[in-house]
């Protein structure tokens, strides 16, 4: 047996019953990255990258998994919603010449109407509320 395989054999036994690698660990790390490189060019303080890297460190060696996967969890179901809203703005922005944006009244959700259609009785598809809106 050869001293890698020895070595990863090893670090497999060590990493036993830890968290390892989740997404927050792993974009706690790429930021860690970026903002060393960052801290190059701007006036940034190392303390930031350091913090991150700890903290993706903590992550990855923690033995308390159930806690670990259910902050993970969170994380995840908080950038989904970050970046849908994201790529909702960039399409309602791409979209704003032929179609009107609103919201709801009753439940707040958005709906569109194409540009030049008049006023208009509008049924919510979520909450059957019933308003006119103006296009």
């Amino acid at each position: 047996m050869g001293f890698f395989t020895r070595m990863a054999m090893a670090f497999s036994r060590f990493m036993v019953g830890r968290n390892g690698m989740d997404n927050m660990a792993f974009h706690a790390l790429w930021g860690s990255v970026i903002v060393s490189i960052l801290s190059i060019f701007l006036p940034i303080p190392g303390i930031i990258s350091t913090a991150l890297l700890v903290y993706a460190v903590f992550r990855m060696l923690s033995r308390n998994v159930a806690k670990r996967r259910d902050e993970n969890q969170r994380y995840i179901e908080f950038t989904e919603k970050l970046t849908r809203e994201v790529k909702q703005f960039f399409l309602r922005l791409k979209g704003m010449k032929t179609h009107k944006y609103f919201r709801c009244p009753s439940c707040r959700n958005r709906l569109r109407m194409k540009r030049g259609s008049g006023e208009k009785l509008i049924t919510c598809p979520v909450c059957r509320n019933q308003f006119t809106q103006k296009a």
